[in-house]
């Protein structure tokens, strides 16, 4: 079924019209229902179907949907992981649980310079300066996101001052730099404080 998929949008349109509606997110670690604010035991959920859309060379870049029930409460929603990190930020049970039979699949994205509306940034532009470029975490001002639900982290050209997609391959690079969002009264680096 999901191998002829081979668009991130097109995949989730299709979960959500079996009835996949409810948005689940990874935060520290556990996996969390938005709608209800709480926690799904890795060991009790389903994992209906996995999908990792990959594109690039040696899969620079790839996308990771993941149709899921929690039998609990009948509820069945998406875990959209776009950026191919949540492996690394689950606890080690319900990364398994996730992994277990995912099926992967070449997608239609191939050397496009655009994702989602944003400029796509690849490894070897990141190569050529590895302090451009920034993953901003939990902003405000991020874009709306294509799948209805919203950005939790986002690239960002500190040259041009915009939202930019990176690859997975620059996201999983240890130089990549991360800027949690600190609130609107925190003082920018680039601005002097007047009252000293």
């Amino acid at each position: 079924m999901t191998s002829q998929i081979t668009d991130v949008i097109d995949a989730v349109q299709s979960f959500v019209a079996k009835g996949y509606d409810r948005e689940y997110r990874v935060k520290d670690g556990q996996l969390i229902d938005l709608e209800l604010g709480s926690t799904l035991e890795a060991c009790n959920l389903n994992v209906d179907a996995a999908l990792r859309l990959e594109s690039g060379d040696d899969a620079e870049d790839a996308s990771n949907i993941y149709a899921i029930t929690d039998p609990a409460t009948g509820h069945k929603g998406l875990l959209i992981d776009a950026f191919d990190v949540f492996d690394e930020l689950c606890h080690v049970d319900l990364s398994e649980r996730l992994l277990a039979h995912r099926e992967t699949a070449p997608a239609g994205d191939q050397d496009v310079p655009m994702k989602f509306g944003l400029r796509k940034i690849y490894k070897a532009e990141f190569e050529q300066d590895t302090a451009r470029y920034v993953l901003r975490e939990g902003f405000p001002d991020f874009p709306p996101c294509p799948f209805g639900q919203e950005y939790s982290i986002l690239g960002f050209d500190t040259a041009e001052q915009t939202y930019v997609w990176l690859v997975t391959s620059i996201m999983r690079d240890s130089r990549l730099i991360r800027i949690p969002y600190q609130g609107e009264d925190v003082i920018d680096e680039d601005q002097s404080d007047p009252r000293l």
